[in-house]
């Protein structure tokens, strides 16, 4: 390979020349640089947590001792499917209060109305509708007070009701065990839909372009990539951090994401206006820490011009320190600097 550098002057002595040749076999490309629009690319980690509006917190609404666990963390469950027994002293008055009210208001409607007076006949039937309310309200379900309707026995008014599944899902977050006594609002456990999982991102504050609502993002794991959008961008930066937060909505195709992994985010951010950028592999560090670029003088001349990396886009660094029309090395730099740094000379230039 032809390599020639002269040594009349620190420019000079700063000069690459390459025959045609050399440059085929160096594999030297040069470009003339001229504006042009990015596709904004911003990678950032995430954290995968469950869709808030595909999660149920499961309660009871009564003070409960806990008699029977029946699904395990984890554990997919169908809607209507059986979660937790639990008895209660305010159900079993709840449904000894229901059965009295029953039996009156069937005393009554078998009398008729010609046989008993018009307010004894309200009272029974609203006695009778509020005490199957209430009884919903606590925690049974209809085909429970079908059951107790269908038996009429005071022996069954024991106090015992079940939570079920109100949703497809998968159980999470288990914060109980059998025997212990529950007070009411107490989030026993979550059933999850995972169809659609959020994404919540870090990105740094002070990002040229904004991140905004439906922006693309591409979720990567595990080699692995999901599409999502971003549907929420938080104004107040993370006091420890210093970050910023955006959510994305993910649909979890194949079952591939859960809670609590932690994800790469690759985030379109739109189109840039017309910036000047080359590949990342066209800038270098020179020996004091500067970042430079090599380009072509006069044929087959090159020379280091020191340029500011402003950001890096998808690939692509934006710099600043050299004009529009400038023909630079977009591959092959690696060659070009070496044979200088083996030479000794300065690639910075002075």
């Amino acid at each position: 390979m032809i390599l020639a550098s002269s040594n009349d002057n620190s420019e000079t002595q700063n000069t690459t020349t390459l025959s045609a040749a050399s440059q085929q076999m160096a594999g030297i490309v040069v470009t003339t640089l001229q504006p042009k629009g990015l596709t904004a690319l911003i990678s950032a980690p995430g954290e995968v947590i469950p869709n808030a509006n595909l999660t149920t917190k499961i309660t009871t609404r009564v003070a409960a001792q806990v008699i029977q666990r029946h699904i395990q963390e984890g554990e997919h469950v169908k809607e209507g499917q059986l979660l937790v027994t639990m008895s209660s002293v305010d159900m079993a008055k709840t449904q000894g209060d229901f059965l009295l009210a029953a039996q009156e208001w069937e005393r009554v409607k078998s009398l008729g109305k010609d046989a008993v007076s018009g307010k004894r006949y309200s009272e029974a039937q609203v006695s009778y509708q509020r005490a199957y309310s209430t009884a919903l309200a606590y925690g049974m379900t209809e085909s429970e007070i079908s059951e107790l309707l269908r038996t009429q026995k005071p022996s069954q008014a024991k106090g015992e009701f079940n939570l079920m599944a109100p949703r497809n899902g998968t159980v999470f977050n288990i914060n109980f065990t059998e025997g212990e006594l529950i007070e009411p609002g107490r989030v026993l456990l979550q059933i999850v839909d995972e169809a659609t999982v959020w994404v919540d991102a870090k990105l740094p504050p002070d990002l040229v372009r904004p991140i905004t609502m439906g922006d693309t993002v591409r979720i990567v794991v595990s080699n692995r990539s999901l599409i999502g959008h971003v549907t929420q961008v938080h104004h107040q930066l993370d006091e420890t951090t210093r970050t910023r937060s955006i959510r994305i909505e993910v649909p979890n195709e194949n079952d591939l994401l859960h809670p609590g992994q932690f994800v790469n985010c690759q985030i379109e951010a739109g189109q840039t206006a017309p910036i000047l950028a080359v590949p990342v592999e066209s800038v270098v560090r020179t020996a004091d820490g500067d970042w430079a670029v090599y380009i072509e003088k006069e044929s087959g001349a090159f020379q280091p011009a020191e340029v500011k990396v402003v950001e890096v886009i998808d690939n692509q660094a934006v710099i600043e320190g050299i004009s529009a029309g400038t023909r630079v090395v977009t591959k092959g730099t690696f060659f070009i600097h070496s044979e200088l740094s083996k030479k000794g000379f300065d690639a910075h230039g002075h």
